[in-house]
């Protein structure tokens, strides 16, 4: 959920559960990209998500981690990198910029569930000593090689380009669900249509055929009444001869 308080219109607040994509468990961490504040991370079950503000889907996410996930940041220094910490004691540390579908590195803190970390520095300066807690109120500081705290050349432009491009593709997805969902709803309106127009041509139908069929037992009657009377005519002519 994301609450604004500028903003009047229905609260300021927005739900991000309206579509697919979203978490299967309780969301432990959520982070807004230090760089990129339109985009913000989530961490829950066994993924963390990439998701932008106006979008009801998330335009990335993690495969299953092998272990539930308890905690995630953004690195301060690096656009594209962020840390996610698992029930296993294990910190996973993705790398946007080099590859989306594997982890950069993973490291084995401790045998006790991992519930928190924090990343020291600002977007200027740090992004190397990374503070892990554990279950038990342990405490860990590590310290990450300089290629995940240096930013990279063109890194900030090559991510904010790459979550332009997810973005512009979910809301394409979007708009195609939204059109075939309105399609799919004048189908269903016109075969109601189409159904009380055959109900209107089988009613005037079976009037029509009513009134054949009373106009054709009119007839015959009408037939049989004048048949009637000439035989009676003619029994009277046969009487008055007789006589």
């Amino acid at each position: 959920m994301m609450v604004n308080t500028k903003n009047k219109t229905n609260n300021g607040i927005h739900v991000f559960d309206q579509g697919a994509g979203k978490h299967h468990g309780p969301i432990y961490a959520v982070h807004r990209n230090p760089t990129n504040p339109k985009c913000f991370l989530t961490v829950g079950d066994w993924s963390a998500k990439i998701w932008m503000e106006d979008l009801k889907t998330p335009i990335m996410s993690t495969k299953y981690h092998p272990s539930y996930l308890t905690s995630g940041c953004w690195s301060p220094t690096r656009p594209g990198v962020f840390f996610v910490t698992r029930m296993d004691g294990v910190i996973d540390i993705w790398d946007y910029f080099y590859r989306q579908n594997e982890v950069a590195y993973s490291h084995k803190v401790t045998d006790e569930p991992l519930s928190t970390l924090s990343v020291q520095g600002s977007s200027n300066t740090g992004g190397r000593l990374v503070a892990v807690g554990d279950t038990n109120g342990t405490v860990s500081l590590l310290e990450v090689c300089e290629s995940l705290a240096v930013p990279q050349q063109n890194e900030k432009r090559a991510i904010d380009s790459m979550f332009e491009r997810e973005g512009k593709q979910e809301k394409n997805l979007e708009l195609r669900e939204r059109e075939i969902r309105r399609q799919r709803s004048l189908e269903s309106d016109s075969k109601e249509m189409d159904g009380s127009e055959k109900e209107g041509k089988d009613e005037k139908m079976e009037e029509l055929l009513r009134k054949v069929d009373a106009d054709f037992l009119a007839m015959i009657k009408e037939a049989e009444d004048d048949e009637s009377r000439a035989v009676a005519s003619g029994l009277d002519t046969t009487i008055a001869e007789e006589k």
